[in-house]
């Protein structure tokens, strides 16, 4: 696919492809400390101060110690470098094959082991959905541990070791590899091509307008040499990252990871950054459509920016993050309100923060059958009051008021949060330049900032977001293949009759 939540907009952006399948010593090379304090805004009381470094390899590691209600560890390896280094003739989407390869292929170590990874690791660890994904820009792989055993632990870093640098690419094994993939990209297909063609009409020219590596007809025909090159190019010391959360003593997992890792030298020598592409916001058209005989039904009203700066301290982010958890409460309660009969999750908003390369705010309605116009005149109508009145105070107070229930439940669940989700979002936010920030910290963070924020200043933080991006309308739904001019058919429903006729969207 040509791109790599909340429970109603998941089906509608949820990126398509996750597939799955005693100290250091002195003599050898050093991890440094890249981060080890947490700001007097107070320790968790789930999560205590990961330790993140980095191996003079250039091997990143970060290690999350709690308790939380895990048996074993959560454990994530992941390789910078996904679909967007697949740069060169007849590479496309062998990333994702490379992942899969990984969990069958034999290895220098065990030269005639097929399905060597499994064999050994599936006894440590629990059953899962998927244990790797891959998306544009890189790969993970991701286990559950069932003990914390430091000889378990240890053993499965053996294994992603050796699956990062030791893979033989035995023919049986590329060859079994191949036909899982072709066979998730037909799965896949549908949703891959709806959802390539919503984000080539609202961010196009961004990672996942320009790459279409899920759609890939390199896969069934790339031959070992290929496959080989690009593994060599992107699995290297300086592109991988080991995280590692659960009960554990952080010394030891430390050590663990500089045994199995700390030798590692990469092949050949290093190859050149291919730089991410960024959305081209001169090329958003205001409307676009869809009338797919199997496509959905839905109308987004969107803004796209450029994915904001990585936050200069950890404070800005977490004012910068209730404000958008502050602003979806209240936009979605408003929207609920104007529907009331509806089913949840029929409309709503959705802010995504540069996961798929760029920054989108989207108000969104999945509407029935013929119900398009109705759809588009609300969102349109929604849009241009919330940007020329802003917020009621008496909405305003009840989102705040709601957005602390929701994160003190949240703190109630943290014991609950899996091992292996928080490593992901770790490793999310360390290759972005973020904190992850825990919700008991961010529920501190928000009950010494609510009480400073109006419902004006809210007003105003919206219209300032809402203007910083290029608009789009976008109707998806079979039924507007019957109609002659489609693209005036949708303005005239947006500008048509309004409650606020000084306000035209398009």
């Amino acid at each position: 696919m040509r791109n790599s939540g909340k429970a109603a907009i998941i089906s509608i952006l949820t990126p398509l492809f996750a597939f799955s399948s005693s100290g250091l010593a002195q003599d050898r090379a050093r991890a440094t400390d890249e981060n080890s304090a947490r700001p007097a805004v107070g320790r968790s009381s789930d999560w205590r101060t990961p330790l993140i470094g980095r191996l003079a390899n250039g091997v990143r590691f970060a290690i999350l110690p709690r308790k939380g209600n895990d048996p074993g560890v959560g454990l994530l390896m992941r390789n910078e470098g996904g679909f967007i280094a697949e740069h060169r003739a007849g590479e496309r989407g062998l990333a994702h094959l490379i992942e899969h390869i990984a969990f069958h292929s034999p290895t220098t170590a065990a030269p005639d082991d097929l399905d060597h990874l499994k064999r050994i690791g599936l006894p440590l660890t629990f059953p899962a959905a998927n244990a790797g994904s891959t998306s544009w820009r890189e790969t993970n792989y991701y286990l559950s541990t069932k003990t914390t055993a430091s000889s378990d632990l240890d053993a499965l870093l053996t294994l992603l070791k050796d699956a990062a640098s030791g893979m033989n690419l035995r023919t049986d094994a590329v060859d079994t590899s191949r036909g899982e993939v072709v066979r998730e990209m037909a799965d896949k297909k549908l949703g891959n091509q709806i959802y390539a063609s919503y984000i080539g009409q609202v961010a196009p020219g961004s990672p996942n307008d320009v790459i279409d590596a899920q759609n890939s007809d390199d896969v069934p025909i790339a031959s070992i040499t290929t496959i080989r090159g690009l593994y060599r190019r992107l699995y290297r010391p300086a592109n991988m990252m080991i995280v590692i959360v659960g009960n554990v003593k952080v010394d030891e997992v430390r050590s663990l990871i500089e045994r199995r890792f700390g030798d590692w030298k990469p092949i050949g020598p290093p190859s050149r950054k291919t730089p991410f592409p960024v959305f081209q916001p001169n090329r958003i058209h205001p409307i676009s459509f869809s009338a797919l005989p199997e496509g959905r039904r839905t109308a987004f009203m969107t803004v796209v920016m450029p994915t904001p700066r990585p936050p200069s301290s950890r404070a800005i982010q977490a004012r910068a993050e209730i404000m958008d958890l502050l602003v979806t409460r209240a936009i979605n309660d408003r929207l609920a309100a104007l529907q009331p009969s509806s089913s949840p999750g029929k409309v709503g908003i959705f802010i995504e923060n540069g996961e798929q390369g760029h920054r989108q705010i989207m108000l969104w309605d999945n509407f029935v059958e013929d119900r398009w116009k109705p759809a588009v005149a609300g969102l349109r109508n929604s849009a241009c009051d919330l940007v020329t009145k802003g917020f009621t105070t008496k909405e305003w107070a009840a989102a705040k008021q709601n957005l602390v229930v929701d994160l003190e439940h949240q703190v109630a669940e943290m014991p609950m949060a899996a091992n292996v989700e928080i490593a992901k979002d770790l490793s999310h936010a360390l290759a972005d330049g973020r904190h992850l920030i825990p919700p008991d910290e961010l529920l501190r963070y928000a009950r010494t900032m609510l009480p400073q924020i109006d419902g004006r200043s809210g007003g105003e933080w919206w219209r300032q977001q809402w203007s910083s991006g290029t608009g789009h309308l976008r109707v998806e739904a079979p039924e507007l293949a019957r109609i002659e001019n489609t693209l005036s058919a949708i303005r005239s429903a947006a500008n048509g009759p309004s409650t606020i006729p000084t306000c035209k969207y398009l």
